[in-house]
């Protein structure tokens, strides 16, 4: 996917990120492989971006929530911009942790979206062929 070359505390690191899920991304540092489990997902919008986005709105007005998901949490949200590209759940369905809910497209690669919880399925915000972005709520489990 991505390469990095990072310096902290002057030690040169060469990061690739090879895949990135919902939940978990693998990388290679310096060649070693690592998988790293994500725990949360924000997305932050500095107020001088929304003053570009919308000038004639005050940027207060206009100051996003951050979107993170605990793990107890119901709402799924989109790890990175993208594409649905199928919903494997309908409104009311029953669903169980790790069980795919949606097939997303992103930097050229299909990742699945998986629950995070059990739960009945209460709404779903999007559609097969919607564009996504990073943290935005896609459904809703009780």
């Amino acid at each position: 996917m991505r390469k990095y070359q990072l310096k902290l505390n002057d030690k040169e690191f060469d990061v690739h990120l090879k895949d990135l899920g919902t939940d978990e991304a693998h990388l290679e540092i310096n060649g070693k492989d690592y998988s790293v489990a994500i725990s949360s997902v924000s997305e932050i919008i500095p107020e001088s971006a929304l003053d570009r986005l919308c000038p004639s709105v005050p940027a207060a007005a206009l100051k996003p929530q951050s979107a993170v998901v605990s793990s107890d949490d119901g709402t799924v949200l989109a790890p990175i911009p993208g594409s649905i590209l199928q919903i494997f759940v309908k409104v009311g369905e029953t669903v169980k942790t790790g069980q795919p809910l949606f097939k997303m497209e992103a930097m050229k690669m299909e990742n699945d979206i998986n629950a995070r919880l059990d739960g009945t399925v209460t709404e779903i915000k999007v559609a097969a062929g919607d564009s996504v972005n990073q943290g935005e709520v896609l459904m809703l489990i009780a």
